[in-house]
């Protein structure tokens, strides 16, 4: 039950922080305005997910229920292991996260704060275990797979909400099927960021001569999951790239909207579904 609920909360917490960095990002490379008051949203559940997390951290711990907390508990780690330091780190970007999406055009300065925000969560997995040079290796990997996820899961988001408000007759339909081609470069920097920063995070979890140990683990049954549905987005990412956005730009443009619109459901849910796999490996022992 505890265990249920530390996945839960880092679920919850990567989902949030993800959008965070992913909207603003998007947004600003495609050149749009973006809602501000939905960035300042993210950013206080995320101070609120960080909360829930760190509960369900100190319960996990000491193996008792979520409620009532284990105040004590949570403040050793606060005041004892560098988790006190993530969090106000964490903290601290979230608050400027808000201040500057307040701003005038404040989304695209909300960006740093919020990449900020989204790197500390290699500090509460696997990489913040590493030590020494091995360590920082395995963090630096850390945080560029969890800056090319976000900004696929903000684009996703995006390009998902514009293709199920948009009308097959509406005029806008070639200027979305434009928007999904420029993100194509962009996409391919983030598939070939998962993919190296996601061999060195292997590596450094597993080692390559434990790699046969996986078949009999639960790890390795959920990390296959994850490269599987990995896979999966891979494929949905290269027909809308190849086949889906090119017909869109040409019409008519019914068809191929329907058929980007399941294409694009599939990939986000095949998103979520990965971070709700991560949200578990982080909590398993790679070799029980």
């Amino acid at each position: 039950m505890m265990g249920d609920a530390l996945i839960a909360a880092r679920f919850v917490l990567m989902i949030d922080l993800a959008l965070l960095m992913g909207l603003p990002l998007f947004w600003w490379l495609m050149g749009m305005q973006g809602r501000r008051s939905l960035v300042i949203l993210l950013a206080i559940g995320g101070g609120l997910a960080s909360a829930f997390w760190l509960l369900a951290s100190a319960a996990a711990m000491t193996g008792t229920p979520l409620t009532p907390p284990d105040w004590a508990t949570a403040e050793i780690l606060l005041t004892m292991t560098p988790i006190g330091t993530i969090l106000a780190i964490r903290g601290v970007a979230l608050l400027l996260t808000i201040i500057l999406a307040a701003l005038p055009r404040g989304n695209q300065w909300a960006i740093l704060p919020a990449a900020i925000a989204a790197a500390t969560l290699a500090w509460t997995g696997h990489a913040g275990a590493t030590e020494e040079l091995a360590g920082a290796l395995h963090r630096a990997a850390d945080v560029a797979h969890i800056w090319a996820a976000s900004a696929w899961l903000g684009a996703l988001a995006v390009l998902l909400h514009a293709v199920f408000t948009l009308h097959a007759t509406s005029s806008n339909v070639h200027r979305v099927g434009r928007m999904l081609s420029q993100f194509a470069i962009i996409g391919t920097v983030i598939v070939a960021t998962v993919v190296l920063s996601g061999i060195v995070n292997g590596v450094m979890i597993v080692g390559i001569a434990n790699l046969p140990a996986l078949t009999g683990s639960t790890y390795g049954w959920l990390l296959a999951a994850k490269l599987a549905l990995f896979a999966f987005m891979l494929a949905l990412a290269a027909a809308n790239r190849w086949r889906h956005s090119p017909a869109l730009e040409q019409g008519p443009p019914a068809r191929p909207l329907a058929h980007l619109r399941l294409s694009l459901l599939l990939e986000t849910s095949a998103a979520i579904a990965i971070i709700a796999l991560v949200a578990a490996l982080g909590t398993l022992d790679p070799m029980a």
